[in-house]
């Protein structure tokens, strides 16, 4: 089994430098046109988006300095993730200083990598010009130029996955060491890229090591004597030189951070698990050359690699099964084994934002024109039978993972982008097998335009009137871009990416010049947006090493485990809320906005628009300030219990007098009635001149009146406020809790 492409003389030689130059030149293409997005774009969306930005910079504060500690600690420091996408920012920011834009660039290295690796398979299966056709065709696929501009791993992850069945197919079936040794260092990189490596990646190296005969030659490979006449060959050979030289790794690897290996799920059995897998590659690598002692040396340097992060953060593997094949994880949809829906999930996402419904077609008739092809040569019977490896290797590695993923519990059109690779290898093989060498380049060159335009129409704000144009209807009655759109699709500074939905500078801008204003130094601020273009996880990337005085609460999505919710609104001295404020928070949160709306009479008082920001759709975002700080110590419990008595004898036409008036933003917490708060000023009720004065408009407009005083003999020594609702009108009540006074007076007219 050969698979690679033999060739020679001088035009072989230039038609490689030919090759190779444009490949660069589509590098260099896809990485200016990041650029210029990136560079337009200032509207951060999502959620992932910036907590994978905020791990960067985590990652780029840990390696300040350089050590066998700090370098232990971005390896094994994140319990989700694996390091690898978010560590290649850190020597960029190094080179270029440290800013979004750089950190989503980095994906340049990855861009090179994965259309390299497309150009190498395609050259290598079938021969350069699939390569490079193939390689255009990937890179102008929507999903994958899409999140090539974004900080998702995805794009990582199938540029890994590229270069490892990359270099499974240069190793021509384990036969040759160098190119086998790259792939074992590749399939441990990838899984310290993302854990479903193995599902992209594991189809077409398990065919390969079967069908070459390499994994029946494991075995002889293991038993095989070593011939060496020199003694530190002997040395290399011995079993007892891999046991010692593993175990002086690991310890150079663990010791220094011994005191770190009891927060693992492992503990410290990490040192022995670690011990017997570098002794093994080890002792992989020392067998004589060969197909099996080859695949064995892959096998065993990819586990040892990617244990650096897995076996560490060996509780994540449990929960992953949990979330991806337990319960319902579909984000809310409820589309379950149950549904036929369920099976074809992954399979739409293909014509719809992954590959286009241009690129699908394209696609199908590859497809098409293969079978037809091979049912001319073999007839119906050998129309799929004896398929090539190299065909299998692009089934194995699209069928395999399309399979897993569809069975699993997930819904994302990014999750699998790593299986689109081998569609565009089909579709370029399809095209350049064309017999006609005229219809031939008028197909391929079609396509080449096609794709270009698709490109910049779903690249550039200035030709979004192209989207707008390619939008049909179809015969069943639905409607299809034929340039392809998802939520993954979007252009730089139009629509969802509108430099107007970017709220989150301007709030922490204006928070920190009204802290310097106020002479504050630090403050809280409630967030109660939970949308794509302002949520929590946007405000934590903002704040990273910036705004330090203010402490950032999370009141939309999540943070709030029990009950009461309302009251923590309260809590804070800054609120961000939507004036539609439902659409993308909790049930606590929804709670707290309904508390609102049907009673906002102790809100309105302790808070104050401060600042208002319009958006592209017509809502508004409203920061809340709060007006009242009752900064003395006191006991919330007697505050509750002040809110509950008054909520029981409470009845339309009453009022409450709060003195002093900064209470109003502690019994608020607790307080979720409809009736209005009288907060009077500290100084006026100390002097005990204007008490009157306040006082007497609020009686003549309320029938009953509540006055609520917390410690007495600091805020009313005088009973000023006491003694006039007394002169007004009748006592009907007298409740003591702690230092909460509450008292009911009715100021009726009947009650003179």
């Amino acid at each position: 089994m050969r698979m690679t492409e033999v060739s020679t003389g001088g035009g072989a030689r230039r038609g490689r430098l030919l090759s190779l130059a444009a490949v660069i030149g589509l590098v260099a293409f896809h990485v200016y046109n990041n650029w210029v997005f990136v560079s337009t774009q200032v509207t951060i969306l999502g959620w992932d988006r910036p907590a994978h930005l905020v791990r960067t910079l985590i990652y780029n504060d840990m390696l300040q300095a350089v050590n066998t500690r700090s370098l232990f600690e971005v390896l094994t420091w994140s319990w989700n993730r694996p390091p690898l996408s978010h560590l290649v920012a850190v020597p960029i920011y190094r080179l270029f200083g440290v800013s979004t834009d750089v950190a989503l660039m980095r994906n340049a290295v990855f861009v090179a990598m994965l259309l390299f690796s497309v150009y190498g398979i395609g050259k290598r299966l079938f021969d350069r010009r699939v390569g490079l056709l193939a390689a255009l065709i990937v890179s102008t696929y929507p999903i994958l130029f899409s999140i090539s501009r974004m900080p998702y791993i995805d794009y990582t992850l199938a540029a890994m996955v590229a270069l490892s069945v990359y270099l499974l197919v240069a190793c021509d079936g384990f036969r040759h060491r160098g190119s086998s040794l790259l792939l074992g260092l590749v399939i441990g990189l990838g899984i310290l890229t993302k854990w479903p490596f193995v599902a992209f990646a594991g189809g077409p190296i398990a065919y390969i090591a079967i069908r070459s005969g390499a994994l029946k030659d494991i075995r002889a490979a293991v038993t095989a004597r070593t011939d060496v006449s020199s003694a530190l060959g002997r040395i290399w050979a011995s079993p007892l030189f891999h046991g010692l030289a593993g175990l002086g790794l690991t310890l150079l690897w663990y010791w220094p951070n011994r005191d770190r290996l009891e927060a693992f799920a492992l503990g410290y059995w990490l040192v022995p698990i670690s011990w017997l897998l570098v002794s093994l590659s080890l002792f992989a690598l020392s067998r004589p050359a060969g197909q099996g002692s080859n695949l064995l040396s892959a096998l065993t340097v990819g586990a040892t690699v990617g244990s650096i992060w897995s076996l560490p953060n060996l509780r994540f593997s449990q929960r992953f099964l949990t979330v991806v094949y337990s319960g319902l994880n579909m984000e809310g949809s409820g589309l379950g084994p149950l549904n036929p829906s369920f099976y074809f999930r992954y399979l739409k996402f293909l014509p719809q934002e992954q590959l286009s419904p241009f690129y699908f077609v394209v696609l199908l008739l590859a497809v098409a024109l293969l079978v037809f092809l091979r049912w001319r040569r073999g007839g119906r019977r050998g129309c799929f039978a004896n398929l090539s490896d190299s065909m299998w290797i692009l089934f194995l590695w699209f069928g395999v993972s399309m399979l897993i993923f569809t069975f699993s519990l997930t819904m994302n059109s990014r999750f699998d982008v790593a299986l689109l690779p081998p569609l565009a290898l089909i579709s370029a093989h399809g095209l350049l097998a064309i017999d006609s060498t005229l219809a031939r380049r008028a197909v391929v060159s079609l396509v080449v335009v096609i794709g270009l335009v698709q490109f910049f129409a779903l690249s550039y704000d200035d030709l979004g009137w192209l989207r707008v144009r390619a939008v049909v209807r179809m015969p069943w009655g639905g409607q299809v871009n034929l340039l392809g759109e998802g939520s993954y699709v979007e252009l730089p500074s139009s629509d969802r990416t509108d430099a107007r939905y970017f709220v989150g500078p301007l709030v922490l801008d204006f928070i920190e010049e009204d802290m310097q204003r106020d002479g504050r130094e630090t403050v809280q601020l409630g967030n109660v947006v939970n949308r794509s273009y302002s949520n929590n996880a946007i405000l934590q990337y903002l704040m990273y090493d910036a705004y330090g005085g203010i402490e950032l609460r999370e009141l939309a999505r999540s943070g709030w485990q029990e009950p009461p919710f309302y009251e923590r609104l309260f809590e804070a001295d800054y609120l961000l809320i939507k004036s539609d404020p439902y659409p993308g928070l909790r049930e606590h949160g929804q709670e707290a906005m309904r508390i609102i709306e049907s009673s906002p009479s102790f809100f309105e008082e302790a808070f104050e628009v401060a600042w208002q920001h319009s958006l592209p759709d017509g809502d508004t975002v409203y920061l809340y300030k709060k007006r009242y700080h009752l900064d003395q110590t006191y006991v919330a419990e007697d505050f509750r219990l002040a809110a509950a008595q008054v909520t029981a004898l409470s009845r339309e036409g009453d009022g409450i007098v709060l003195v002093p008036g900064d209470q109003v933003e502690v019994l608020g917490r607790y307080y979720e009635g409809r009736l209005p708060p009288y907060p009077l000023s500290t100084e006026a009720v100390v002097s005990g001149e204007a008490v009157g004065e306040l006082l007497s408009p609020i009686a003549a407009d309320n029938e009953r009146v509540f006055l609520i005083l917390w410690n007495e003999e600091q805020f009313d020594p005088g009973g000023d406020a006491r003694g006039w609702l007394e002169g007004y009108g009748d006592q009907l009540g007298d409740w003591q809790y702690g230092e909460v006074h509450v008292l009911l007076f009715d100021t009726s007219p009947s009650s003179d």
